[in-house]
């Protein structure tokens, strides 16, 4: 994470408070493995409240775009760090039972009531099930333990 910040700001010369949001750019719109990962649209937020946005490549890809200012994105607060990252997010996310392939796959930190205490990796399975791991506890919120898929009308 400090490794993104310091390389945003040496490339845009602004000053960053944190990370706002990693969107996944999933190989072929499904993935079940970090190497499924091609990169991530990044949005950070600096000092001064101005938003840049960006896309750096998943390793071992190289590269990064050029970051453009953009609106900042609203429900969701700036962070710095977190103790989870993808590849440990994606075993966690295979001890689930919502599906074993991911769309889609995001980390932020919701600005919800009540305050939620850590940033959220946030995966979409090829269920359609949302399966939210906490990015400092690897806790799993959210999801049933067992998947109704019918129910009896009682009698």
């Amino acid at each position: 994470m400090k490794d993104l910040l310091s390389k945003a700001q040496e490339l845009s010369g602004a000053s960053f408070k944190g990370l706002l949001l990693k969107r996944a750019r999933v190989k072929n719109g499904i993935g079940s493995t970090i190497s499924d990962i091609l990169g991530w649209d990044v949005i950070l937020k600096t000092e001064a409240g101005v938003c840049y946005e960006f896309y750096v490549a998943q390793a071992p890809l190289i590269g990064m775009t050029q970051a453009q200012p953009i609106a900042c994105p609203l429900g969701i607060v700036a962070f710095d760090s977190f103790k989870i990252d993808i590849e440990e997010a994606i075993k966690i996310f295979h001890t689930q039972n919502g599906g074993d392939k991911f769309t889609n796959v995001t980390l932020s930190w919701p600005l919800v009531h009540p305050a939620a205490s850590e940033p959220f990796w946030h995966f979409r399975t090829s269920l359609g099930v949302d399966v939210v791991i906490g990015a400092n506890s690897g806790q799993i919120n959210g999801i049933p333990n067992t998947v109704v898929l019918y129910m009896a009308q009682p009698k």
